[in-house]
């Protein structure tokens, strides 16, 4: 943002003027118009008062529900009637402006969008001020003073001498603009002659001197805040806001059609894993078919920690065959992870020639019972599969 100059929109019987600095004021056209940066809407100082009022730091809190009864003495008007903005300045002082409610609501009807935006303040707290100085605008019949850091007004030419008298610094330098001098003096009590800086120029010519930010405060506070402009973005946002509405409800109706479709497919799929379960197994109740299969597998042999019952009978007939006279008699296997084997041999000695050739086989085997008979010796052996 530029803040190399100030530039105000000045707003009067439904017409606006921008005015730049160091530029003659433009109508603002009623269609379209582009404003530059570091703008505000200057408002006459003839309807707002501007004035400094101490308030402690603790106060400032409650300040919008107190001030208008800490000025209602200093008020004709009915403080109800009235709203009241302020904004923080140095040594516990506060800028108020006063304005009329039923005021600032036509503005808020008839000032265009563009115009609205802009900060609210009034005109004479636009003009350059330095302590111990005093600024006059030189207008028509009118003549705008600012004679404090937020204090300042719009007066009639004839009630200036009487402003300026009033005033209570001893010494005051007087910077006045205008056109013409000599009417100027006739108004100026001659106290302030001597002390008077003659400028040719009026508003514009103000404003390069003028501070990049206004004084006092922003009136639009409380009832009258800037408001989102909603309507306007609905305006910029619409067709992209349906657009998005139209690709929300397609993706929906999408994701719930694909969501039917593999609901469908789950079903089907689940039928037939059932239907195969049932060719394996046709009794029994079904919960979880796929950790009963896997289950029941385990326990036949196909898991993972054990290994097929077939090949370790094979292996178990082919250690025995090694061995002489080895007769088998029982083998039971109850779907665990061993395996009974019973049978008879000549001596102790063949025995344990079995258990070596079960394990030359990769089978552990662990003599559980052995008998010494007439004809030669009974054993049992647990065979881990």
């Amino acid at each position: 943002m530029n803040l190399e100059n100030l530039n105000v929109v000045r707003w009067h019987q439904g017409q606006g003027f921008l005015v730049r600095a160091g530029h003659a004021p433009e109508p603002l056209a009623s269609d379209e118009f582009s404003l530059p940066d570091n703008t505000c809407l200057a408002l006459p100082s003839d309807v707002v008062r501007n004035m400094t009022v101490p308030v402690a730091p603790e106060e400032v809190k409650h300040l919008r529900r107190a001030l208008p009864f800490m000025l209602e003495e200093s008020l004709i008007e009915d403080v109800t009637e009235l709203h009241f903005a302020f904004s923080p300045m140095r040594d516990d002082l506060q800028a108020v402006g006063v304005v009329k409610r039923s005021t600032i609501a036509q503005w808020m009807e008839e000032l265009p969008d563009k115009v609205k935006e802009l900060p609210w303040v009034t005109e004479v707290l636009c003009l350059p001020w330095r302590a111990g100085q005093c600024t006059l605008i030189f207008e028509d019949e009118w003549v705008l003073v600012r004679w404090g850091e937020a204090e300042g007004a719009r007066v009639e030419m004839a009630l200036l001498p009487a402003l300026l008298d009033s005033l209570e610094a001893e010494q005051i330098t007087l910077v006045a603009y205008g056109k013409d001098q000599q009417s100027a003096m006739v108004v100026i009590p001659e106290r302030f002659h001597d002390e008077l800086q003659w400028r040719q120029g009026g508003l514009s010519d103000a404003l390069l001197l003028a501070e990049p930010l206004p004084a006092g405060p922003d009136l639009r506070q409380g009832d009258f805040a800037p408001r989102l402009p909603l309507m306007r973005w609905w305006g910029v946002w619409q067709r992209v806001a349906v657009a998005l509405g139209v690709a929300l409800i397609l993706k929906t109706g999408l994701s719930i059609a694909d969501y039917e479709m593999l609901k469908a497919e789950d079903l089907q799929l689940r039928q037939t894993i059932q239907e195969s379960y049932r060719r394996i197994n046709p009794r029994g109740a079904v919960v979880n078919v796929e950790k009963q299969l896997n289950r029941q597998l385990a326990e036949l042999g196909a898991g993972a920690r054990h290994r097929a019952f077939t090949p370790i009978l094979v292996s178990l007939l082919s250690a025995a065959a090694a061995v002489p006279e080895i007769t088998l008699t029982s083998v039971n296997y109850s779907g665990g992870s061993d395996i009974r084997v019973n049978f008879s041999a000549p001596d102790f000695q063949s025995v344990e020639q079995v258990r070596d050739q079960l394990k030359q086989r990769a089978l552990s085997a662990e003599l559980e019972s052995s008998n010494a008979r007439r004809e030669g010796v009974v054993a049992r052996l647990r065979v881990e599969i």
